[in-house]
């Protein structure tokens, strides 16, 4: 376990400052992290499956958690991007393209 620096930015998030080591975290949040980080382990940030919804963190009281809405928003996103590319796929293929050349438009 570790420690880190988390706080609220401007994009309603939140950001984990992972010091070098160079500096004790104390000098690190002093020197580089806005008023009101804070300094917690990173065991307590989300874990698993909610790790990868970064965009959704959200810091409330010192505890960093999920919002729901936010998680929601990311994968209706992510769900409609792989549904426009299954989408062009489709129509690329009925062309007459070969899946090298589909691969080589749309990856």
């Amino acid at each position: 376990m570790s420690q880190v620096i988390i706080y609220s930015n401007s994009n309603g998030g939140v950001s984990v400052c992972v010091p070098t080591g160079e500096l004790p975290i104390n000098e690190v949040l002093a020197k580089d992290c806005p008023a009101g980080a804070i300094i917690v382990d990173d065991s307590t940030l989300p874990q698993g499956a909610d790790a990868q919804f970064f965009d959704a963190w959200v810091l409330s009281n010192g505890v960093v958690t999920v919002d729901a809405t936010k998680k929601a928003a990311i994968i209706s996103a992510q769900q409609a991007q792989a549904t426009a590319k299954a989408s062009a796929l489709a129509k690329l293929t009925a062309l007459g393209l070969t899946q090298a050349e589909v691969t080589a438009l749309i990856g």
